[in-house]
């Protein structure tokens, strides 16, 4: 068995990985892109979500050498989701607009868990709607584990795009 040290995930294999963005197990990171496989298979349907997908996965498998700016646009995603109802392509044109206009990012103290969602149990739905679902429910429980933030990536993110409208 291998045990992500992202997200605790334990999967069958034991197997070396070539290096990584992400603190996850080979293991993990090929059922990760499984499901975004899954996703771009459906862009009608799951498209809206597959931001939330990439934004879950990053905060769940940081790792020591991830960037500032790389937490705060999955954090600043997950709000603009969540909180203020906007679609994972509509946060993805907000990154574009922030990644010109904001000069340094800030470090935020990381979750004192990963939530109790993980991309298992996304992998494991059995229709694209189901996929749905549990593409948001772990967004959700993401952004959940990082409550002790939500303050900060509010204000961080509603003054950084003052009067900034996404167009889709």
């Amino acid at each position: 068995m291998s045990v992500c040290p992202g997200c605790g995930l334990d999967l069958p294999g034991a197997r070396e990985g070539a290096g990584s963005a992400y603190r996850a197990s080979p293991e993990c990171l090929e059922l990760y892109g499984e499901v975004i496989a899954f996703g771009m298979a459906h862009p009608a349907e799951l498209g809206r979500w597959h931001q939330t997908c990439t934004d879950a996965y990053r905060l769940q498998h940081l790792a020591p050498s991830t960037k500032p700016i790389t937490t705060a646009f999955a954090l600043n995603a997950l709000y603009l989701v969540f909180e203020r109802g906007f679609t994972g392509v509509q946060a993805r044109e907000a990154h574009g607009y922030l990644a010109d206009t904001v000069a340094a990012w800030p470090e935020f103290e990381r979750a004192p868990s990963v939530g109790a969602v993980t991309v298992f149990d996304v992998a494991m739905a059995g229709t694209v709607a189901e996929h749905a679902d549990r593409v948001q429910e772990w967004g959700r429980s993401v952004w959940a584990a990082w409550s002790h933030v939500h303050a900060d990536v509010a204000a961080m993110t509603d003054r950084q795009l003052d009067g900034w409208r996404p167009t889709a």
